[in-house]
C-alpha cells in the first residue's frame, strides 16, 4: 500500500525508524556501543523519534495520516500502542542517553510494540 497513501517517502522513513525501534540488536550496536556493521542504517533514539512523532506524525496523531502516511486502521491501532508506550517513557525519562531508554525495565514494551505496528505496514504495502 505505499503507492496508495499521498507521501510514500514519509512511509518508508517512518518504516525506517520502526525497523530500528524494533531490533534490539541494531540498538546495541549502533545506539549504545556505536559500532554499526556495514548493513546497519546509522540513526539513534532521538532521530526515530524525531520521525516518528514530529516529522511524520503517525505517534503524535495517528489518524490525519491515514491515506497520506499511514494506510489503514490496522496501522493507526499500532501507532496508538505504541505512542503510549513510547510517549509514556519519554515522559518518564526524558533527555537522557539512549543506553537509558535501552536499560529501562519499559524497553521491552517498546520494541514490542514497534515490531506490531512494522508487521502492521509490511502487511499493508
Amino acid at each position: 500500500m505505499t503507492s496508495d497513501v499521498e507521501f510514500p517517502d514519509v512511509r518508508i522513513n517512518v518504516v525506517a525508524a520502526l525497523e530500528s525501534l524494533a531490533d534490539q540488536g541494531h540498538q546495541q550496536r549502533v545506539w549504545r556501543d556505536r559500532m554499526p556493521r556495514a548493513d546497519d542504517g546509522v540513526d539513534n533514539l532521538d532521530l526515530v523519534v524525531h520521525v516518528l512523532f514530529d516529522d511524520s506524525r503517525v505517534l503524535d496523531d495517528p489518524e490525519p495520516p491515514v491515506g497520506e502516511v499511514l494506510a489503514s486502521a490496522r496501522e493507526v491501532r499500532a501507532a496508538r500502542e505504541l505512542a503510549e508506550v513510547l510517549g509514556r517513557l519519554i515522559d518518564e525519562l526524558g533527555d537522557v542517553g539512549d543506553e537509558v531508554y535501552l536499560a529501562s525495565q519499559r524497553w521491552p514494551a517498546v520494541v514490542t510494540a514497534a515490531r506490531s505496528m512494522l508487521e502492521a505496514m509490511r502487511a499493508d504495502r
